[in-house]
């Protein structure tokens, strides 16, 4: 988890300094060390992650344990297992993170 945790983090924003701390944006023109990232069990932080993927154009889609999200007309992300909510909906957007950062230009 800590580090599918570090690679959100990443692309939220976050820095890693020398010693390996993720610096996060706690909020607005702040930068804290945050030791214990939270997508997994939290979630405020795990929406954030949500709308940043909608911000760039992708669709989200949540219902009941299953989470979608449309990359493209013909490719999907989609877990569907029966797994709590909160965990279908983080899986998909590691999966989705890992994706991105594999196919931006």
């Amino acid at each position: 988890m800590e580090t599918n945790n570090k690679i959100i983090a990443k692309f939220m924003g976050a820095t890693l300094t020398k010693d390996l701390q993720i610096m996060y944006p706690v909020y607005e023109g702040d930068s804290s060390y945050v030791k214990d990232l939270k997508y997994h069990l939290d979630w405020n932080w795990l929406m954030e992650v949500v709308e940043k993927i909608e911000s760039l154009g992708y669709r989200v889609t949540i219902v009941r344990h299953i989470c979608r999200i449309d990359l493209t007309e013909e490719s999907k992300l989609i877990i569907s297992e029966d797994i709590k909510k909160i965990e279908a909906v983080y899986m998909v957007c590691f999966k989705f993170i890992q994706w991105y950062n594999q196919n931006k230009i």
